[in-house]
């Protein structure tokens, strides 16, 4: 399968450099780089977490995330919210006496939605 994707120029150029470093094509590095994320995903799915070890002594080294990872980990595990009742009121109240949008509240959401 073919298909494109727009990476940082940052990044762009450490695949080209890693993909000359290995000896691998640009679409190798990539596919190997899908394989991993997948497997990642699917442990994490699980409920673990992705770490380096230190050799010398088996421990974790450090633990590698992304805000993807970091998502997915939150989603696992939801915790229902209780609140008070004066609480809730509360909210709603503000909510329903909201100001209306300034203009330039209005003119950044137009800004942001482009």
């Amino acid at each position: 399968m073919r298909f494109e994707a727009t990476v940082p120029d940052s990044r762009g150029s450490a695949v080209v450099q890693l993909a000359e470093e290995l000896g691998l094509s640009r679409s190798q590095l990539v596919d190997e780089a899908l394989a991993l994320f997948l497997k990642v995903v699917l442990e994490v799915r699980r409920g673990r977490r992705l770490v380096t070890l230190d050799p010398s002594s088996s421990a974790p080294a450090c633990e590698i995330a992304t805000p993807t990872l970091a998502a997915l980990e939150w989603t696992q595990n939801p915790k229902k919210l209780e609140l008070p009742a004066e609480v809730l009121a509360k909210m709603q109240a503000m909510t329903e006496a909201a100001p209306a949008p300034s203009p330039r509240l209005r003119a950044a959401a137009r800004r942001h939605n482009k």
